[in-house]
This record gives C-alpha cells, sequence and structure tokens, in this order.
C-alpha cells in the first residue's frame, strides 16, 4: 500500500488552461488525534482574479477535510491581502500572532 501524501497541489482549469492552484500540507496535530491540514499557498491568475476560483479551491479543501475527518484546517496570510474578503467569507480570523525567525 502506498502511503497518501503528506503534501499535495490541486489544479484549477478553465478551457484548457491552468488558471489557479492551491498546495496544502496535511500532518498532525499536537492536541487532537485527527490529522490537521495547512493551505500553505493559495494562487489564481490575476486575469481570472473574482471568478470564483479561489472560492471552489478553498471549497474543495474544506470538502477533503469533511470527507478525510481531519479535525482542522488553517491558513496564514497578511492582513492587508485584497484576498482576505474571500477567506473570511469561510471563517473569521482568529486572534493568534505568527512569529518566525532565520535560525
Amino acid at each position: 500500500m502506498i502511503p497518501r501524501p503528506r503534501m499535495f497541489c490541486h489544479l484549477a482549469r478553465r478551457g484548457g488552461q491552468s488558471v489557479g492552484f492551491s498546495i496544502s500540507v496535511r500532518h498532525e496535530g499536537t492536541w487532537v488525534t485527527a490529522p490537521v491540514c495547512y493551505l500553505k499557498d493559495l494562487f489564481v491568475d490575476p486575469a481570472c482574479r473574482g471568478g470564483g476560483i479561489g472560492r471552489r479551491l478553498i471549497a474543495d479543501f474544506v470538502r477533503l477535510g469533511k470527507e478525510n475527518g481531519w479535525s482542522r484546517l488553517y491558513w496564514h496570510t497578511r492582513q492587508d491581502n485584497p484576498a482576505r474578503r474571500l477567506y473570511d467569507s469561510f471563517v473569521a480570523a482568529d486572534d493568534f500572532v505568527r512569529s518566525r525567525m532565520k535560525p
């Protein structure tokens, strides 16, 4: 049996052309027994933005989470990202602060 990949990509196509993609990473959580999934990247061709492609990619991410019994889905974005309207239509941002540094 081949194990299910931890990282995966979904491609959005329109008229035979690639117009968007999402990259997700499934991983274990520390407070839950079911896997957690992180939406690492979401991109839609600028010429196609506002046409529902990003919404369909996120909806597919949510569908996969339900079908696979993942305990949580999450993503990060900049506060000033225009796509926040899309993200916030799925769920309100939480109050966590992300910190990062180079080792």
